[in-house]
């Protein structure tokens, strides 16, 4: 039983180091996997207190417990992954948009008016404005 804890908290404190030094600068981010960690820590540390926890929210188990939470932090996760590619992929839009642009200018070939960054190509073309 001791290694498990041993394991379990030696990663824990590599992963609570990186968020906190190497992550990026959003302290909401930080702080809430600076209480996940921690939580891992103190359960990992005294197990009891996850039952204990448990019959206090109104769960069975204290692996129950664990468990659902950490699907929500696992949902937490998967949901700020998808707002980073999000992000992404509208300023990669941005920029090959500004590309193509400058390209066709080059060319000097006539452009047709540009939609907003945020604009469907269904609005744009209801207009009647569309390339």
């Amino acid at each position: 039983m001791l290694w498990i804890k041993v394991i379990l908290v030696g990663c824990s404190l590599a992963l609570l180091f990186y968020f906190v030094v190497a992550a990026r600068k959003r302290p909401m981010q930080k702080l809430a996997m600076m209480a996940v960690f921690l939580l891992i820590i103190v359960f990992a540390l005294f197990p009891d207190l996850s039952n204990v926890a448990a019959h206090l929210v109104g769960v069975g188990r204290g692996v129950d417990l664990v468990f659902y939470l950490s699907i929500v932090v696992l949902l937490f996760l998967v949901f700020n992954l998808y707002l980073g590619q999000k992000t992404v992929e509208d300023q990669l839009t941005i920029v090959v948009r500004e590309l193509a642009v400058a390209q066709a200018e080059q060319d000097g070939q006539k452009l047709p008016p540009t939609p907003a960054p945020n604009t469907r190509h269904a609005d744009f073309v209801s207009k009647g404005t569309a390339p």
